[in-house]
């Protein structure tokens, strides 16, 4: 599990750095590991595993700085 925090918004950021480096995000279709993704969908895993638990923009009126969470489930890790 990491804690990754984004800085230049680009598209794909965490998942192409994680890649190139060697760690590549399960699931991921575009930049992942494709045999690893195979076996994890012939045991019923089809989706990434990617999750953001907190998440933080600007609103574009009040400029206002709202933060939304999402904790991980119960049972995840």
């Amino acid at each position: 599990m990491l804690d990754v925090k984004l800085i230049t918004g680009r598209t794909h950021q965490i998942r192409v750095h994680l890649a190139h480096l060697g760690f590549p995000v399960l699931g991921d279709q575009r930049y992942g590991d494709f045999k690893v993704n195979k076996e994890l969908e012939r045991n019923g895993f089809k989706r990434m595993f990617l999750h953001a638990s907190e998440y933080g923009v600007i609103h574009p009126k009040s400029r206002e700085k709202l933060f939304i969470s999402a904790p991980l489930p119960e049972g995840v890790i």
